[in-house]
This record gives C-alpha cells, sequence and structure tokens, in this order.
C-alpha cells in the first residue's frame, strides 16, 4: 500500500503536493490544475479548480495498478464534500481505525468531517475508476451568499452553517439521472479559457443542487419522492417497450402511471431525461415513424396506416407526417 500524505485542502494546494510525491508536472490554466497519474502508480488524471465562492471542483479518472490511498490530514476545517462515483468504486473513513464507507457506481455522497480528523479516501486496484468531487469551504461560501443560513431549512442549515467543522456527515444515495447527465456535460465541455471557467462554475453548482436535491427528497417517505431512482427509470424502460408494443392502443398516461405503478411526474421526468421528450411526444414520434416503415412496405393504404398506428384521424396523421418529414403520406406513398 502507498499512502500519499496531503496537508492542503484547496484544489490547487492538494494538486501541488500530489505533483511533488507523484513526482509528475502540474499543469495551470487561468486557476484549472491537472496532473497525471504516473505510469508506476497506473495511468489516468486528477484535475480541478476552485472559484471565489468558496466552491471546488475535483475529478479523479484513472486506474492504479498499486493499492494507492490518499491521506488528506489537515488541521484546519475540511471543505465539506460531495462526490459522485462515476465508475469503479472508492473507499472513504476519517481515519485509519474508523469505519470504512464504500461509494459505489452511480451513487454520491455527502461528507463532513470533525476538524482534528480528515479524509481517506482508498482506490481499487486494478479496476477504472471516475469520481466527481465538488467541495465547498464552508466560511468562503456563507460570506458569498446573499441571505442568511438560518432562513434555510434546518437539514441544510446544519451541514452549511457548521463553519467550525463539529459535526460529522455521512449521506449515501443511489442513482440520479439527472446528476449524470450533468458530469457528462462537464466532461464532453470542448471550449477553453474563460468560457470553460465560467460553465466548470455553473456546472459545480448545478451537481451540488442535484445532490441536495436528493438528500432532501429521501429523508421524505417513499410516496412523496420526486427524483427518479435506479430502479423506477428501468420501470421507464420497461414503459417504453409497452408503449412500442401498443400503439393501435395505447392506454392513457394516467393508466400507464397505474399499470406501472409509477407516477405521471416521475414517468415524464424520465422521458425527458431519456429521450428529451414528453411521453405524448414520444408516442407521436413512433407512431410516425412506423407510419413510415408501413408506407415503404406499400402494403396497406392510408386510412389502413393510421388504423394500425392507432389514430383516427386521417387529416391529423397527414398534419404531423407532413410537419415531421416535410412531405405529405400520400404523396410519399405515391413515390414508392
Amino acid at each position: 500500500m502507498i499512502v500519499f500524505t496531503i496537508e492542503g485542502i484547496s484544489v490547487s494546494e492538494i494538486l501541488s503536493e500530489l505533483s511533488v510525491q507523484f513526482q509528475t508536472s502540474l499543469t495551470e490554466h487561468l486557476s484549472e490544475y491537472k496532473l497525471d497519474i504516473p505510469q508506476h502508480l497506473g495511468e489516468g488524471f486528477i484535475q480541478g479548480i476552485n472559484f471565489p465562492n468558496g466552491v471546488g471542483l475535483l475529478e479523479f479518472k484513472g486506474k492504479f495498478i498499486k493499492q494507492v490511498v490518499l491521506n488528506f490530514t489537515s488541521k484546519k476545517v475540511h471543505p465539506l464534500k460531495f462526490i459522485y462515483c462515476q465508475e469503479g468504486s472508492l473507499i472513504h473513513s476519517i481515519k485509519p481505525d474508523s469505519e470504512r464507507r464504500k461509494i459505489q457506481k452511480y451513487q454520491s455522497a455527502i461528507i463532513s468531517t470533525y476538524y482534528h480528523y480528515g479524509h481517506i479516501y482508498k482506490f481499487p486496484t486494478n479496476e477504472a475508476f471516475n469520481f466527481q468531487v465538488v467541495e465547498i469551504d464552508r466560511k468562503a461560501f456563507k460570506e458569498h451568499i446573499n441571505y442568511k443560513l438560518e432562513e434555510i431549512p434546518y437539514y441544510f442549515y446544519k451541514i452549511f452553517a457548521d463553519v467550525e467543522g463539529i459535526r460529522e456527515v455521512f449521506y449515501r444515495s443511489n442513482y440520479s439521472l439527472h446528476l449524470a447527465q450533468v458530469i457528462k456535460d462537464i466532461q464532453e465541455f470542448e471550449k477553453d479559457n474563460l468560457i470553460r471557467v465560467n460553465f466548470l462554475g455553473a456546472k459545480a453548482l448545478e451537481a451540488l443542487s442535484l445532490m441536495l436535491a436528493q438528500y432532501e427528497d429521501d429523508i421524505k417517505q417513499d410516496k412523496k419522492q420526486n427524483i427518479l431512482r435506479k430502479s423506477e427509470f428501468e420501470v421507464v424502460n420497461d414503459v417504453e417497450d409497452y408503449i412500442n408494443d401498443h400503439l393501435m392502443n395505447i392506454d392513457t398516461i394516467d393508466e400507464i402511471s397505474k399499470k406501472f405503478g409509477l407516477n405521471k411526474q416521475k414517468l415524464q421526468q424520465g422521458f425527458q431525461l431519456k429521450h428529451q421528450q414528453s411521453i405524448n411526444e414520444y408516442i407521436k414520434n413512433q407512431r410516425l415513424e412506423l407510419s413510415l416503415k408501413l408506407l415503404d412496405k406499400g402494403e396497406k393504404n392510408i386510412s389502413e396506416i393510421v388504423y394500425e398506428i392507432g389514430l383516427s384521424s386521417r387529416s391529423y396523421f397527414s398534419k404531423i407526417f407532413k410537419e415531421k418529414y416535410k412531405i405529405a403520406p400520400s404523396s410519399y406513398l405515391n413515390s414508392k
């Protein structure tokens, strides 16, 4: 096991110390720092940026071929950490003899430690990992907000107002499709310079907001939860299959919701996230795609096709077909 001890708490301090201990170079551009994992340890990179409002963003991506542990030991108050694991896993503890908690793929965690303890990250060996950490310097964050922390709900207040680090927090949640999309947006963003800095700052706050929303949602009773979970997203996939198989006589959204035991709000959320469409828009487009296949076969007339795709109005079908394909269905059929 190779242990790297880090005394700094800001992103720049963390990466500067790691670059010395890794014996690898550190690059910096507009306060965004990056270092490559040396070959004798594995492959990949660690990068991050701090913003003036006390928010920091770190990404760890790669694979260690040896057992690597990062031990954050600063005697200062450590930042409040919001961790999202996109690939692999991470073992977290606050000191060597304390409980070890595993954050697995698609899980997120909100972590605060006592000021005289720290954070220990234990990485898997020979397993790809990719996780992001939104770090909040609570004292700096408090100075930049334009409202009083006492005005927010108590379950948030006790996390953000703890600027002296006297309360330990460990909250772990599961899959959030929306959060996964935000992380993907960060990783795929290609623009540089000031545009990138502003984008990363905005996305870091968005990721923070989504993890807080999931925390708030998780402390509710199940029947009142509004955020789509992984198991529920699998139900969305089942609904999608059901729609495709029943276009001729599809149920109403209310009936589908009852049939699959998922409320309409979550159904709509799932289709918006997966297809960027409402359920009704998805149904309409699936009907149009089926109509195009039937027209290509040339075995049915338009009235028969309208019936088979579950519509009752030929004029409505012609309208939406022309809107999507820029040609009337009758003209398309005659062109065959």
